[in-house]
């Protein structure tokens, strides 16, 4: 969180005493919570849900059995709140990408490639899932309002030829869902994201020439969160993907 420093006018109308204490319990609230989530995910992959208690978790995270309640409320809100996190770190590791991508198509269509990459292959993101018992199915995509920003930005551009962008947003979702379901039923082979990628720059009003050589362009480099492809070493006696 960025700091907003008042001058020094400003500051000495001020009791600064008071400001201390509201943001170091603010802190010490993220730090708590951040502890739980932690621990919750580290627990999943060393047990499984099934053999993690609340209390596992409060002791892992080094805080009393209370605290947890001060957050959430079942073992599968913290589970959430895990996927929750990966979520973010996925965004933010594709945002350092996009922010140096000044096309919007090849916007849309990195973000895209990265999202169908990680969901079929991220190992670690794939593991959680199988072991935390939450209902699924769990989809790893970019968000709706991002997803909508990017079109607009595309209309305004000029790169893209729709009339509703809101419209535009939801069949992508639609799409993206309806892949990523297909391909875990093991209805389509893995390299159909491709021609999905393909079909979505065509609905946002590309030539078919430029949306295939898009399609076909390198994904740009990405951070380290976003290759971990390779199995937790610790999940070897789970057996969970076996």
């Amino acid at each position: 969180m960025e700091d907003i420093l008042p001058n020094t006018r400003e500051a000495e109308s001020f009791p600064a005493p008071v400001l201390g204490p509201r943001s170091s319990a603010a802190s010490k609230k993220t730090r708590t919570r951040t502890a739980l989530i932690a621990a919750a995910r580290s627990l999943v992959f060393e047990r499984g849900h099934g053999k993690i208690s609340i209390q596992d978790i409060t002791e892992y995270a080094g805080v009393a059995t209370g605290t947890f309640y001060n957050y959430f409320v079942t073992k599968q809100q913290v589970f959430e709140s895990v996927i929750a996190d990966y979520r973010d770190q996925f965004s933010s590791e594709i945002e350092t990408t996009r922010s140096r991508l000044k096309d919007p198509a090849m916007v849309i269509t990195a973000t895209l490639k990265f999202y169908f990459y990680q969901s079929q292959f991220n190992q670690e993101w794939l593991t959680f899932i199988a072991l935390s018992g939450l209902p699924g199915p769990i989809e790893l995509r970019q968000s709706d309002a991002s997803c909508l920003a990017d079109i607009k930005r595309g209309v305004s551009a000029g790169r893209f030829k729709v009339e509703d962008t809101l419209f535009a947003k939801n069949l992508i979702a639609g799409m993206i869902e309806h892949i990523n379901r297909e391909i875990r039923k093991g209805n389509l082979a893995s390299d159909a994201t491709d021609e999905a990628v393909r079909y979505i720059l065509r609905m946002l009003g590309l030539p078919d020439l430029v949306a295939k050589a898009l399609t076909q362009s390198p994904l740009p480099p990405v951070g380290s969160f976003g290759q971990k492809t390779a199995v937790n070493p610790r999940l070897n006696n789970l057996g969970a993907l076996d």
